[in-house]
């Protein structure tokens, strides 16, 4: 390997690595204040910059909350139970952790430093053809993570948690899975950058009846593989303390923490490569670094609306969760890969098709809303079991 390409993947790679973590600080900041507003509190306001104002003094809107969290949990105690795997114990998080950095580096990321680089494709670290395959193989390491976490704490609300959460994560990625099938179906390649490449002019994906039905299919799947809510079963309190992290504590916890919004920056910066054009927006032709001040917006749409569904949505019961993989997204998610092979082959654009396509995609869009109206329902009770005397 030649000293070029090792200065151009640090180049690339580095950048990554600190910018996204730094993103997670800031990203904690936001959801606080957010929900906090949306529940009528105040939020984070002691921990900043000092200013004056009349009537005393007061931090800046809590900015310095993040640091104060992260010296906290650096400096808190280490406890770790006596019959636990303390070797396990201590990889889990990691592990955690480690998949969603590396699936940053797929991201066609292009930052203003990016001409230091021999290569032509921006921030991206690494140019892989199967980009989009080993995104999800990458990520289904999490679920070993899980695993780890739980059977290495021995502790059975642990491993309980543990098994239930490789449950819902399971469940939920082959229908994410699905919804990115219809993309790669219609561009004809895994490559992160030829899929952006292929949206340019505003033709986003999510434009299209396929693509807007694929793009809901994932959000929802993308909130359940990144335990927010209404999804976060594995953070239970009130049926498994705490999940498959009740045994850890101080920096353990924390990355942990910081793993899972790391995933989320991750599985929306792939959907806003799927569907949302990527880097795409105005001015970028003039000014290209703006593709990546563009592309780091839509993923903090994206967030955006998860924390606002974290503010307003109650968590569902597990048994509301795998019904809703299973019975729900999983079949119309197979409908639309049928809908979106039919477009493809016509190519049609004869106006009573493309009506017809629409009319199929509002269908299942409609259908995905009467099951979450069904789950929010009050009257709807969890099965009754009955058990042999």
């Amino acid at each position: 390997m030649n000293l070029n390409l090792i200065i151009d993947i640090l180049i690339a790679t580095v950048p990554l690595l600190v910018i996204f973590p730094s993103l997670f600080a800031f990203t904690t900041w936001i959801e606080r204040k957010a929900l906090a507003r949306i529940q009528n509190r105040i939020g984070p306001n002691k921990v900043g910059i000092p200013c004056t104002r009349a009537g005393g003094s007061f931090s800046l809107f809590g900015l310095g909350q993040p640091a104060a969290d992260g010296i906290k949990m650096l400096f808190k105690e280490d406890i770790v139970p006596t019959g636990a795997d303390r070797l396990f114990h201590l990889l889990a998080p990691i592990l955690a952790l480690i998949p969603a950095m590396l699936v940053l580096c797929f991201l066609p990321l292009e930052f203003p430093w990016s001409g230091l680089m021999s290569a032509k494709s921006g921030v991206q670290a690494f140019l892989l053809d199967s980009a989009v395959i080993f995104f999800f193989a990458i990520t289904g390491l999490n679920t070993l993570a899980v695993f780890m976490a739980g059977w290495a704490s021995r502790n059975k609300y642990s491993l309980l948690g543990g098994m239930r959460a490789i449950a819902q994560m399971v469940s939920y990625e082959i229908p994410l899975v699905l919804s990115a099938v219809v993309v790669v179906m219609h561009v004809g390649s895994l490559n992160a950058a030829d899929i952006a490449n292929a949206q340019e002019n505003w033709r986003w994906f999510v434009f299209t009846p396929w693509g807007l039905a694929a793009f809901v299919i994932f959000f929802i799947s993308a909130l359940a593989e990144t335990n927010r809510s209404p999804f976060d079963l594995p953070e239970a309190e009130s049926e498994l303390i705490a999940g498959y992290f009740t045994e850890y504590s101080g920096f353990k916890f924390a990355l942990f923490f910081l793993g899972e919004y790391i995933s989320m920056f991750a599985i929306s910066g792939l959907a806003v490569v799927l569907f949302l054009g990527g880097g795409a927006g105005p001015g970028v032709g003039a000014l290209p670094w703006l593709a990546a001040v563009w592309f780091l917006a839509k993923i903090f749409a994206l967030i955006a609306v998860m924390i606002w569904l974290r503010g307003t949505l109650p968590r569902l019961r597990v048994d509301q969760l795998m019904g809703f993989a299973w019975k729900f997204l999983l079949p119309i998610s197979i409908l639309n890969i049928f809908i979106s092979g039919i477009t493809w082959h016509l190519k049609s654009q004869n106006p009573v098709v493309i009506a017809g396509v629409w009319v199929a995609s509002l269908m299942i869009l409609y259908v995905v809303a009467k099951g979450l109206n069904k789950l929010n329902r009050a009257d709807v009770k969890p099965r009754e079991y009955k058990y042999a005397e």
